[in-house]
Parts: structure tokens; sequence; C-alpha cells
């Protein structure tokens, strides 16, 4: 479980780390179905529908990560990405 501070939905992203196909979830709904594997950490936007979901407390982050051979990891966190001024 988690809290956010007042911010813009729109302005945050999955920061996820990865080895293989990964799901995550916020609160019950599918927030993003990166396939694949990484080798290091990337931002991955976070599906409309689990962004509007979002509240200011007791958010729930649900994670499941399948792997067809090899070693099996996942790390995930929500950043807000910031624009520099113009």
């Amino acid at each position: 479980e988690f809290d956010l501070p007042q911010v813009n939905p729109d302005d945050l992203r999955l920061l996820m780390n990865h080895d293989e196909d990964a799901e995550v979830f916020l609160n019950g709904m599918l927030a993003a179905m990166p396939r694949g594997f990484t080798s290091d950490y990337e931002r991955v936007e976070i599906f409309s529908a689990a962004r509007v979901k979002l509240k200011l407390t007791g958010n729930v982050m649900a994670v499941h990560c399948h792997q067809t051979s090899g070693g099996q990891y996942i790390d995930v966190g929500i950043v807000r990405v910031e624009m520099p001024p113009k």
C-alpha cells in the first residue's frame, strides 16, 4: 500500500527493472504489461484506466513477473516526471 502527494496523475510513470514479462496492477486495474526483460531501470507509461483510479491514500500495487527460463527479478516504483521550465 502507498499514499501519493497531490500530483497530476498524468505526470506519473512506473520505474521498472524486470526479467521477464510483467504485469502491474494499481487499485485492481491493469496499469502496465511490459514484455521481455530490461538490463536497467526504464520509465513505463501507466494505462489511463489505472491512472484515474489513483487516490491520495490507500493505493495498492500488485505485481506479477513471469520468467520462461533462467533467473527472475522485478523491481517497480512510481515516479513523477517533471518537465524542465521553458
